[in-house]
């Protein structure tokens, strides 16, 4: 049937197009976590490598987009748990910017 067809191929055109805008939503908030926590780490710099360290990266998974910040030091996991979460950057700039990237997110779905 031809019109089924064509409806069936215009949804996964939909679907294709709402991912990559998806992931490009990912992309921007992942950037914008990378430098806010860089900005506003706690910590005092010895050498420079726990900042610079830090990075945002967006991903798919499956039929997920995962977005993240994370250290790329080894004691990245000291300066976040340690001395009662002192130091931690990376759990207050993912919650500050997760109800703005959900409504984003939902935009982009809605169309």
């Amino acid at each position: 049937m031809p019109g089924a067809e064509r409806v069936i191929a215009n949804m996964w055109d939909w679907v294709n197009r709402t991912k990559a805008a998806l992931f490009a939503l990912g992309q921007h908030y992942d950037a914008k976590m990378e430098s806010e926590a860089k900005q506003e780490a706690p910590w005092t710099d010895r050498t420079g490598n726990a900042r610079q360290g830090l990075f945002g990266e967006a991903m798919e998974e499956s039929d997920a987009l995962r977005v993240r910040i994370a250290h790329s030091v080894d004691y990245g996991v000291y300066l976040e748990l340690a001395h009662s979460q002192k130091y931690a950057v990376l759990e207050p700039v993912a919650k500050r910017n997760a109800p703005e990237f959900i409504r984003d997110a939902q935009e982009v779905i809605r169309g």
